[in-house]
C-alpha cells in the first residue's frame, strides 16, 4: 500500500470518501477473488458532481451545457477515484488494502454525449489512465476496456464507469 499512496502522492490525487449507492444496488458485489464494482460518479471531492455532456470542442466551447473531451476526461479521473475509494473500503473491511488488487480485468465507461460527439474513447482515457497511475501498468494499466455513449444518465452525470478486479487468490476473507 505504501507504493499506492506514494503513487497518489506523487499525482497530487487522494482518495475521495467512499460513497453510497444512489438507488437499489449494491457498490461491490463479490464473487470469489473477482469484485464487481457498480457504475460510479464522477463525484469530486467537495461532492458535487460533474454534469453535462461532452460534445464537440466548436459546441462546447459555446455553451455551459456541454463538456469538451478534456473535461470529459477529468470526470472519468472522478470516477475512477471514486472507484478506487471503493474497492479501498471493501478491502480493508476484509483486513487488506489495494496492495491486495492483482488485476484490474475491465473498465466499462458510459459518457452522455451530443449526438455529433464521437471521442467517448478519448473520455475513459481519465478513467483508464488513473487506475493504471495509481495502481500501476501490471496491475492497471492494460485492462480490457469499453466506451460507449448515450443521451442521457442518472443525476445529469457526464460520465458513470463501472469495473471488475480481480484480488490475490491467498485472501481468503
Amino acid at each position: 500500500m505504501d507504493d499506492i499512496n506514494a503513487r497518489l502522492t506523487k499525482l497530487g490525487l487522494e482518495l475521495p470518501p467512499a460513497g453510497a449507492p444512489k438507488a437499489n444496488y449494491q457498490l461491490l458485489h463479490r464473487d470469489g477473488d473477482l469484485l464487481y464494482l457498480s457504475g460510479h460518479l464522477p463525484m469530486k471531492t467537495d461532492g458535487t458532481l460533474v454534469v453535462g455532456a461532452c460534445a464537440p470542442k466548436e459546441i462546447a466551447d459555446t455553451s455551459d451545457t456541454y463538456l469538451t473531451t478534456e473535461q470529459g476526461y477529468e470526470a472519468a479521473q472522478h470516477c475512477a477515484l471514486n472507484l478506487l475509494s471503493t474497492l479501498q473500503s471493501y478491502l480493508v473491511s476484509q483486513g487488506s488494502d489495494l496492495s491486495n488488487v492483482s488485476k484490474v480485468i475491465k473498465l466499462f465507461g458510459i459518457v452522455r454525449s451530443h449526438s455529433d460527439f464521437i471521442e467517448q474513447h478519448l473520455v475513459m482515457n481519465g478513467a483508464s489512465d488513473v487506475i493504471g497511475e495509481v495502481l500501476g501498468k501490471e496491475v492497471g494499466g492494460s485492462h480490457a476496456r469499453s466506451a460507449i455513449g448515450t443521451n442521457t444518465l442518472p443525476l445529469g452525470i457526464a460520465v458513470e464507469v463501472e469495473m471488475i478486479a480481480k484480488i490475490k487468490s491467498d485472501d481468503n476473507s
